[in-house]
């Protein structure tokens, strides 16, 4: 008999899950199977709904968790969890249908697939549920993502798909944890895995909201730096990264603003300063570290803790860019090394004091 774990991440998907579920279960009646719902705290109660229904439900288990967030984490987690040959792992908005893991499940077994993907792209571009824009997007992943796949495919940015329990846990230390897009992690860490595809149809949301925003996007390529770097670089410091360069010209646009009001130089740049800072902090906010600061009083403290490592990485640029000149390095390589340092010292502290988990 087939052994299926079914892997859905949640997250304020409490007026869909419970129909999902059943949906899920309808299509699984023959198969040994179970449903593992892995939330993340839902403000909205989606864990409580599932542990209610649990109760009467042995297949179904939900574990709620308060200690991490993200997709690709939730879904490492269920599978640690998870006691089936198989894995899937669908959204928990409701817009995977369940005909179609069924249909994924018998491709499986007919082919003996290592990996079974819930195509959008495979014959028919059916994708109306979503936005002109969001589609245009797909489309532009897909063509990136697939240059660094070592196993290619009409959708490597699904959220559908099946694979061998041995085949994802071959990879399992190696994926990128705060990442959203788990199934483009396997296809570019996995080699030689047996591939087929089932067109899906990917059907409208009816409540809720879309997970996926430009920091989505963001963190897609720095997905694609970690794993070429094999770890060494992490997928949030080429967000980062940018992020400091916009600062940079927020600050010489806020100077030369105020410069040309005739106002003298000192005040201008500690004013430039400021906003660039406050700039910086929020962009990481929504864009490193997926809006992890959401109320006013946690960006009030985080600002404030912000402004205060900034402040290291100020005295760590201007002291390595110093010693360095000294040294008789040139006025340029001094520069860019004392503003290496200081980004280094910047992401460290970010990480471990401003944005810590």
């Amino acid at each position: 008999m087939f052994e299926i774990s079914v892997i859905i991440p949640t997250y304020n998907e409490s007026e869909n899950i419970i129909g999902l579920i059943v949906e899920v279960q309808s299509q699984l009646e023959g198969y040994d199977y179970e449903i593992i719902v892995v939330d993340d705290n839902s403000p909205d109660g989606t864990h409580l709904k599932v542990k209610d229904y649990a109760k009467n439900n042995s297949k179904v288990s939900c574990i709620n968790r308060t200690w991490k967030k993200g997709l690709s984490s939730a879904v490492v987690e269920g599978v640690a969890l998870s006691t089936k040959r198989y894995i899937s792992v669908m959204d928990g908005d409701g817009q995977h249908d369940p005909e179609d893991l069924k249909r994924m499940i018998e491709l499986a077994k007919a082919e003996d697939s290592d990996i079974v993907i819930g195509s959008r792209f495979l014959n028919e571009a059916n994708t109306a549920s979503l936005s002109a824009n969001r589609n245009k997007l797909s489309k532009v992943g897909i063509s990136i993502t697939n240059l660094f796949s070592n196993v290619r495919s009409t959708d490597p940015l699904s959220g559908l798909f099946l694979i061998r329990k041995e085949k994802f846990t071959d990879v399992q230390e190696k994926l990128y944890k705060d990442g959203f897009k788990i199934l483009f992690d396997i296809l570019m860490l996995s080699k030689g895995l047996q591939l087929n595809e089932v067109q899906i149809n990917f059907r409208e949301r009816l409540r809720g909201e879309s997970k996926l925003n430009i920091s989505t996007v963001f963190n897609l390529g720095g997905q694609i730096l970690e794993n070429l770097s094999r770890g060494l670089i992490p997928a949030n410091f080429l967000v980062f990264s940018l992020v400091g360069s916009f600062g940079v010209l927020v600050h010489l646009a806020v100077l030369n603003i105020a410069l040309v009001a005739n106002q003298s130089f000192i005040p201008s740049n500690i004013l430039a300063t400021l906003v660039a800072m406050t700039s910086n902090y929020f962009m990481n906010n929504y864009l490193t570290f997926h809006n992890m600061h959401k109320t006013f009083n946690q960006r009030l403290a985080g600002a404030l803790k912000y402004f205060f490592a900034n402040s290291f990485s100020i005295i760590a640029n201007i002291g390595v860019a110093s010693q360095l000149y000294l040294n008789d390095f040139t006025a340029m390589s001094s520069a860019l090394f004392g503003i290496l340092a200081g980004l280094i010292l910047n992401y460290f502290l970010s990480v471990n004091l401003v944005f810590k988990k």
